[in-house]
């Protein structure tokens, strides 16, 4: 068997690390940098992820298992909880990320601590599910959940779905990826170099084990032929592989030639709204000494990691690394203003907990809608499926298609229901 994949993110290679471990021959595509959004850039000695390189719940994530199957090497930085703090009424209290910022914190009160245990216990046993008819927001009404505690829950789904209307989500997503998330010892980690040193490692394990990387290389047909497909790039170079794995989102593989089943297949999806954030990399110089190293605000809607704090290698000496992050609302990004009243909110942020930041910048790096998930979790938007019915020769993997956990989790998940479906 020989396989081809289009797209070099991170579902694209976990997919080409673990068929050419096993001796299946393989050849990536991918027309872009490796990583696809999982990217790292370098700006005058600073590193600067695209969007977050957190890893949820890394000890019941799928990389772990990645990580000893493909003989990757990875240093994981675990967050601190004690030192994560939550913006609220003026001034800053313990994020309830465990039982003891539960107890600490102010953003929920007294009773309503052990309802929100309880409700924590329920998700854990499975005795909530929600209903795919119902977003979460509904959900919440129809139970007549108490307003703080539907408040926070409301925080956690925009922490970790990177979304500014959690609301929207189906509440049986929600339950699903916290019945996971809830029993974690690790909530989040990071990666030591960012996504950079994932990328290098499954680039490693591909080419050491006689896999074809070939960068640069932008895939624009695939037709179908008697023993399998005919790839061809937009220089009419040409590869025939038996079997094919789409790693590129649905709006991309539409501007490809491709077999009409496939077009049919992927079109309804290609117009889901993405989840889409403002980014705000900063690099300071000399280092600003706080006791806290992660801020989230609710009123903004947006949060600042000190990424420097876990992973000293992504500045230079004395430098700092602050990555703060803004969810956006999809319906008004069309709004002139509306970016710039996002950039000002994140700037007051930093106003008030980095002070003289502004003296500080050594380099710094704006993306004002950076794409962190091709297709959103709202009422109404479905992932793609891994396999077109009927069609064992084609595949789809990436953070757009069924899966387990969120974001990269999806984009791991996916390769590996692919890789375990056809070996």
């Amino acid at each position: 068997m020989t396989i081809g994949i289009i797209g070099g993110g991170l579902s694209g290679l976990t997919a080409a690390a673990l068929f050419a471990k096993q001796g299946t021959p393989v050849t990536l595509w991918d027309a872009g940098l490796l990583g696809g959004r999982a990217t790292s850039q370098t700006v005058k000695g600073f590193t600067f992820n695209y969007g977050a390189h957190a890893i949820y719940g890394r000890d019941q994530s799928i990389l772990r298992k990645l990580t000893k199957q493909l003989g990757i090497e990875v240093t994981w930085l675990d967050f601190s909880a004690r030192r994560a703090k939550y913006e609220f009424s003026g001034h800053l209290t313990a994020v309830p990320a465990n039982a003891w910022g539960l107890l600490k914190t102010e953003v929920i009160e007294g009773t309503n601590k052990v309802r929100f245990t309880w409700e924590i216990i329920k998700t854990i046993l499975r005795v909530e599910r929600g209903n795919p008819q119902q977003s979460i927001g509904q959900w919440l009404k129809t139970e007549r959940v108490d307003e703080q505690v539907a408040q926070l829950m409301l925080d956690l789904a925009s922490t970790n779905f990177f979304t500014a209307e959690p609301e929207k989500i189906p509440s049986d997503v929600y339950f699903e990826y916290y019945q996971k998330l809830f029993r974690t010892r690790k909530p989040v980690s990071y990666i030591k170099g960012g996504w950079q040193g994932l990328v290098q490692e499954l680039e490693r394990i591909i080419l050491e084990n006689r896999g074809e990387i070939l960068k640069k290389t932008k895939i624009t047909a695939v037709e179908l032929t008697t023993t399998g497909f005919l790839v061809r790039d937009r220089k009419k170079q040409e590869w025939n592989v038996e079997r094919i794995i789409f790693a590129v989102p649905p709006r991309e593989i539409l501007k490809m030639a491709t077999p009409t089943t496939i077009q049919k297949f992927v079109t309804p999806h290609a117009s889901h709204e993405p989840v889409e954030v403002f980014v705000y990399d900063l690099g300071l110089q000399p280092y600003i000494q706080t006791p806290y190293s992660y801020i989230y605000d609710r009123s903004h809607r947006a949060f600042i990691t000190d990424l420097s704090h876990y992973d000293a290698s992504l500045a230079p000496k004395d430098g700092q690394v602050l990555q703060a992050i803004a969810y956006l609302e999809h319906d008004r990004l069309e709004d002139p203003d509306y970016i710039g009243h996002v950039r000002k909110g994140i700037e007051q942020m930093l106003d008030v907990h980095f002070t003289d930041w502004r003296e500080r910048i050594v380099a710094e790096r704006t993306i004002k809608r950076a794409v962190v998930q091709e297709i959103k979790w709202k009422m109404g938007q479905g992932p793609l499926a891994t396999q077109i019915p009927g069609h064992a020769g084609v595949a789809f993997v990436g953070d757009w298609c069924e899966g387990t956990g969120q974001l990269s989790e999806l984009a791991f998940s996916s390769a590996v229901s692919v890789f375990n479906r056809w070996t």
